[in-house]
């Protein structure tokens, strides 16, 4: 069961909680799983911030590749003659 659907129910039954004490309570257990839930956004904002960091840097390295240059030089020469 999702934390969405869970704090719906909990919302829905505290709502119709004949007492005080279980309105409190199941107040209670919302703002908890709605406490839960801001966390794992965050966590997967923050991945997903950790991926984009990955792929900028992979592009970055990309590009320098990219401008490399081939040079070519002459490092010697051979002569060789048939006889």
């Amino acid at each position: 069961m999702g934390l969405d659907f869970e704090i719906k129910e909990v919302r829905r039954t505290a709502a119709i909680s004949p007492t005080l004490e279980e309105k409190l309570s199941h107040q209670k257990r919302q703002r908890e799983l709605e406490a839960k839930r801001s966390k794992h956004r965050r966590e997967l904002f923050t991945r997903q911030d950790e991926v984009e960091a990955q792929r900028n840097d992979l592009i970055a390295q990309l590009e320098v590749q990219l401008q490399q240059q081939v040079e070519e030089r002459t490092l010697f020469t051979i002569e060789w003659e048939l006889k």
